[in-house]
């Protein structure tokens, strides 16, 4: 095409509140689901603990990347796990589960937000909690839930590997991944992607050099980091993929 004729095109999908634009194949770092896709296209993807699956939609970017796996959702709010297996009850790759995960199995007190998406095992940190998505007024709301590891968990299903480990658990990352201790030392899990924090946004929380330490110790390396949210107090979180370190 011509570059007049691309100009006048351009100009008419403008004027009709389009934007015309070039496509252009995704590049490494570009997109975490490509990214995840690429990485594991070595050997079929069977298994996945989608750990904080909310409503379930990472879990249907699951199935749609990886159609062939059984994939074991977390979610503790009793609310939400509803609608999450309401949402999969016809689907049998879809196992989930009203429990959160953390480094010791039993019960633990969950803490409720205005935004479930929020709610966390740790408190809100008053000072961050509009920045967070959540109303300070409330941080008193409490729930007890039951709690597992992914160590327990996985050797009472007979999980020996998994192919992806997804975490969105609002700074307890680094608690469920101490809990995973066993399947992270053996290499047993391939990929892990998880929500990464960068501003203080929960006691106890485990930041992003917290994260990367637990996980560098058995052998995992990062290979990119996604969608960081900024704000005026600065970087606020984001997503990294971590894989096994190459040999």
């Amino acid at each position: 095409m011509p570059p007049w004729l691309r100009r006048a095109v351009a100009s008419t999908f403008t004027a009709l509140g389009y934007q015309l634009r070039r496509t252009r194949q995704l590049r490494w770092g570009d997109d975490a689901w490509h990214d995840q896709q690429k990485l594991l296209d070595a050997s079929p993807v069977t298994a996945i603990c989608d750990v904080g699956a909310n409503v379930g939609d990472t879990v249907h970017r699951y199935r749609t990347l990886f159609p062939a796996a059984t994939i074991d959702a977390f979610e503790p709010f009793p609310d939400v796990h509803r609608a999450l297996a309401a949402r999969f009850a016809g689907d049998a790759r879809v196992r989930t589960h009203q429990c959160a995960v953390a480094d010791r199995a039993g019960t633990r007190r969950l803490y409720v937000n205005d935004a479930h998406v929020t709610n966390s095992l740790l408190p809100l940190n008053p000072a961050a909690a509009s920045w967070a998505g959540a109303s300070a007024e409330h941080l008193d709301r409490t729930l007890d839930v039951p709690v597992v590891t992914l160590d327990e968990f996985c050797a009472r299903r007979g999980l020996r590997h998994l192919d992806v480990l997804k975490l969105d658990i609002q700074g307890g990352e680094g608690q469920a991944l101490e809990g995973a201790a066993g399947l992270l030392g053996s290499g047993a899990i391939r990929l892990v992607y998880l929500e990464i924090l960068f501003a203080p946004l929960y006691r106890g929380q485990a930041g992003f050099c917290d994260v990367s330490r637990i996980l560098q110790q058995h052998g995992y390396e990062l290979f990119g980091l996604y969608n960081l949210e900024y704000a005026a107090e600065g970087l606020g979180w984001g997503d990294a993929i971590f894989r096994v370190r190459p040999s």
